[in-house]
């Protein structure tokens, strides 16, 4: 009676579920294959010892929450793919602009004017921005008083004094406020310009390439100047 439960080689082979060792490689079991093996067993099991339906149930469910979790994955992956060809797109049009992103150096060239800022979490008194050369020298000092939460932006045009202005190069910039009593010192901003936008691999995302700064990603991005 044994081997009327199990379906004998030739019949496998027929169906295509049975190799010789030597030609045997790794395959997946797919819904088609599933359903032939299914058929199969249906057709050599003993009439005896049907296979119960709740066996049958089970093995069915059990197949179709796989695939029902592979297509969902699929899905997830082609949406995922969708959202960041839309995220290059839209920042192509970046290219050329000047953008706002975190950063404390920042490059002054003469005849036109820095522009910066410093990210606030919370309502700040007592504001101050140190601009230094790239010798660590303190060569100018602004104060923009009190500031709401948000982006706190300003402008420096090189001048160092009435009659002095600053030459081209890099500054860096440091930011310190009064927060619910206490001074601290806060994150700052940098305007760099856009030269180029590259699709990341493996889900790295969409980068910028900035004239200045070197690569930020899109989500470093605070303001579009």
């Amino acid at each position: 009676m044994d081997s009327v439960n199990k379906p004998n080689m030739q019949v496998l082979e027929n169906l295509g579920l049975a190799k010789p060792k030597q030609a045997m490689t790794e395959q997946k079991l797919g819904q088609e294959d599933f359903i032939k093996l299914m058929t199969t067993q249906m057709n050599h099991q003993d009439p005896m010892k049907p296979m119960e339906n709740g066996d049958f149930l089970s093995d069915m469910a059990q197949f179709s929450t796989v695939s029902g979790l592979k297509e969902i994955k699929d899905s997830f992956n082609s949406l995922a793919t969708a959202l960041q060809s839309s995220q290059a797109l839209q920042a192509s049009s970046m290219v050329g602009r000047q953008v706002l992103v975190p950063g404390s150096v920042s490059t002054f060239s003469e005849g036109t004017t820095m522009k910066a800022g410093v990210e606030l979490d919370k309502n700040v008194s007592d504001l101050k921005v140190a601009i230094m050369d790239d010798k660590g020298a303190l060569v100018k000092e602004i104060s923009l008083g009190n500031k709401p939460a948000g982006v706190a932006h300003f402008n420096w045009d090189g001048m160092l004094s009435a009659d002095k202005r600053a030459t081209s190069g890099n500054y860096s910039i440091r930011a310190v406020g009064v927060v619910d009593g206490k001074q601290e010192s806060l994150a700052t901003l940098i305007s760099d310009k856009v030269q180029s936008v590259s699709l990341g691999q493996g889900g790295q995302g969409v980068s910028l390439s900035l004239a200045n700064a070197g690569s930020a990603s899109l989500a470093d991005v605070k303001e579009i100047l």
